[in-house]
C-alpha cells in the first residue's frame, strides 16, 4: 500500500499473542468497551474471511451472546473475542500478528469515514507530520484511560506515545498504516512498541 510497516519491533520480548495476552490479564471489571466495537470486530471477521463458524467461536469467546451499540461491555470480552479471531484465521492470513494488523487496517479505514475520521482527514495534508498530528487528533478522541503524546525526536521521526491501552502492537500498526493511506502519506515506516504494562510508543519514520 505504499507505506513500510514493522509490526514486529517488540517481538524479541513479547510476540503478538503474548502481548495480547498480557493485555488480557491486565483488564478488570472497571475496564469497559461500547458495544459497537463488539459488533465492528465481528463485521471485520467476516470481511477478513471468515466464515458464520468463526464468527461463532469468536462470539462464544467473548463470553456474550449479542451486543447493545452504546452499553458498556467488560474490556476483557473484547480481548478475548480479538484472541479468538487472529487463531481462528491465522492459518489464513499469515499469522497470529498479521491477522491483529488486518484488523487494525480495518478498524483504522472505518474510523476514517466517521466525522471526526472526515475532519481529519479534510485538515490534514499529505506530509509525514501532519499525518502524525492527525494520529495524535483521532487518539485524542478514542483514547479513555490518558491522552496521547507527541514529540520529535529527529527531523525524519516522530513518536505518538498512548499511555494506557488494551490493544496489542500490531492492532494499531495496522490502524495507523490505514490512516496514512488515507491521508496519502507513503513512504513511511510504521512500527510500535511496549513501553509499560500498558502504554505504547507508535514511532513513524520517513
Amino acid at each position: 500500500m505504499g507505506t513500510e510497516s514493522n509490526p514486529g519491533n517488540d517481538t524479541t520480548a513479547h510476540d503478538a499473542e503474548q502481548d495480547l495476552q498480557q493485555r488480557l490479564s491486565l483488564a478488570t471489571p472497571q475496564h469497559t468497551t461500547r458495544g459497537f466495537l463488539f459488533s465492528s470486530l465481528l463485521r471485520v471477521v467476516r470481511e477478513l474471511g471468515g466464515d458464520e463458524s468463526v464468527v461463532q467461536r469468536c462470539l462464544a469467546a467473548s463470553g456474550e451472546k449479542s451486543f447493545v451499540e452504546f452499553f458498556n461491555y467488560p474490556t476483557r470480552s473484547l480481548l478475548l473475542l480479538l484472541s479468538a479471531a487472529a487463531r481462528s484465521m491465522s492459518g489464513k492470513l499469515g499469522g497470529y500478528e498479521e491477522v491483529l494488523r488486518q484488523i487494525g487496517f480495518k478498524a483504522g479505514s472505518s474510523y476514517m469515514e466517521t466525522p471526526v475520521g472526515r475532519t481529519a482527514l479534510q485538515q490534514a495534508g499529505g506530509t509525514p507530520q501532519q499525518f502524525m498530528i492527525a494520529l495524535q487528533t483521532l487518539y485524542w478522541v478514542l483514547t479513555t484511560y490518558g491522552k496521547p503524546a507527541l514529540t520529535w525526536p529527529g527531523a525524519n521521526r516522530g513518536v505518538l506515545t498512548i499511555e494506557v491501552t488494551f490493544m496489542p502492537l500490531a492492532y494499531h500498526v495496522g490502524g495507523a498504516q490505514a490512516i496514512a493511506k488515507r491521508l496519502g502519506v507513503k513512504n513511511v515506516n510504521i512500527s510500535a512498541r511496549k513501553t509499560g504494562d500498558l502504554s505504547i510508543a507508535l514511532e513513524v519514520s520517513w
